[in-house]
């Protein structure tokens, strides 16, 4: 949440700042690739739906222990996915200024996590793990075997080659709008057919959830984080495996195309971070109360749909930039980046503060 905040121009400002020029690795780490590639940045859609899958074994229990069918928690699970669905459509129509564009950050979310959550009411985990393997597997014989039938010869790791993004110019632009920003690109950075892999981000989240859930009384928590830990590099194995170790099958890393690789690759970090922060808080009881981290957990889609629909930036500047180019040259922009995180979440501890959160 402090990425969406603003956490990625901050640290591009302080490399500015201290002199580092646009092609600094960690001024690089902060951007998206545009087609190939993995940085950090592209980590953070990814751990939303992860960490959305770890809280669903959670509330299952709790609903099917107050006697809640097994259907009604469905029909809940597609309330909340057609909910974000819709949200995420708002936000790109007149917030993002893109008319009518299926693909959005909270759409992924709620599909992929109902696609977990709806796996999860029906099946056990050795069916899921097998369905989690189907998906990648298929998804990477599709990605490598088949060509884009508009441009056969371009080569399948090419966005004009790419049977992903083909699907995407066939059926899903005439229905709406795709490549959001320049619609001469040939692919949307939201492809549809790769709903699929974030099914299994978020099924790698539920898996995580329910091993937490289910070992709280029988395994210390030092050696449950220990297991987490196992898992992330396994997992991370896997990821260099399929993105390097398989010659010309070999599938890159690929947040456009979440490819198999980029799926891994974000499940171990995914993995690695919720251990880390469970050994932190729910075993060592660090940070368990601290107010900073508190308000911008209970309030995620408020500071998500709050910034462009109050225009929380242009707020900031009218405020603050007065203040901030009193500091010399770059620093400026610095202060103004600090402003804006304070700003943001001056607003999430007032409504926290008055006990008003926003959840779907």
């Amino acid at each position: 949440m402090l990425f969406i905040m603003g956490l990625a121009p901050l640290v591009i400002a302080v490399c500015g700042a201290l002199g580092c020029g646009e092609g600094f690795w960690l001024v690089e780490q902060m951007k998206h690739p545009s087609w190939l590639g993995l940085t950090q940045h592209d980590t953070i859609f990814p751990l939303f739906i992860f960490i959305a899958g770890v809280s669903f074994p959670f509330s299952m229990a709790k609903q099917l222990d107050r006697g809640v069918a097994r259907g009604k928690i469905a029909c809940r699970v597609l309330r909340r996915a057609a909910m974000l669905f819709f949200l995420g459509m708002v936000f790109e129509r007149y917030f993002m200024g893109v008319p009518f564009r299926f693909g959005s950050v909270l759409g992924r979310i709620g599909l992929s996590w109902a696609g977990a959550a709806l796996l999860t009411l029906a099946f056990g985990i050795r069916t899921r793990a097998a369905v989690a393997v189907a998906i990648l597997v298929g998804y990477w014989a599709l990605n490598i075997f088949v060509p884009a039938p508009d441009h056969p010869l371009s080569g399948v790791w090419t966005p004009q080659g790419n049977v992903v993004c083909w699907f995407d110019r066939t059926f899903i632009a005439p229905l709406g709008r795709i490549a959001p920003g320049t619609a001469e690109l040939p692919f949307d950075n939201q492809t549809c057919l790769s709903t699929f892999p974030a099914v299994v981000t978020a099924l790698l989240g539920v898996f995580t959830g329910e091993f937490v859930h289910r070992t709280q009384m029988s395994l210390a928590g030092d050696r449950r984080v220990l297991c987490l830990l196992g898992v992330s590099l396994a997992l991370l194995a896997g990821a260099v495996f399929v993105a390097f170790g398989c010659g010309q099958y070999s599938f890159p890393f690929s947040k456009v195309l979440w490819s198999p690789s980029f799926t891994l690759a974000v499940g171990a970090y995914s993995v690695a971070l919720f251990a880390v922060f469970h050994w932190l808080i729910d075993v060592r009881g660090w940070w368990r109360s601290v107010t900073f981290f508190r308000v911008i957990g209970l309030n995620s889609i408020a500071i998500y749909m709050a910034q462009p629909l109050l225009d929380l930036p242009h707020l900031d500047r009218m405020l603050f930039e007065r203040l901030t180019n009193l500091l010399p040259g770059p620093w400026s922009v610095v202060a103004l980046q600090v402003s804006y995180i304070l700003l943001c979440w001056s607003m999430l501890l007032f409504l926290h503060r008055k006990k008003i959160y926003f959840k779907v």
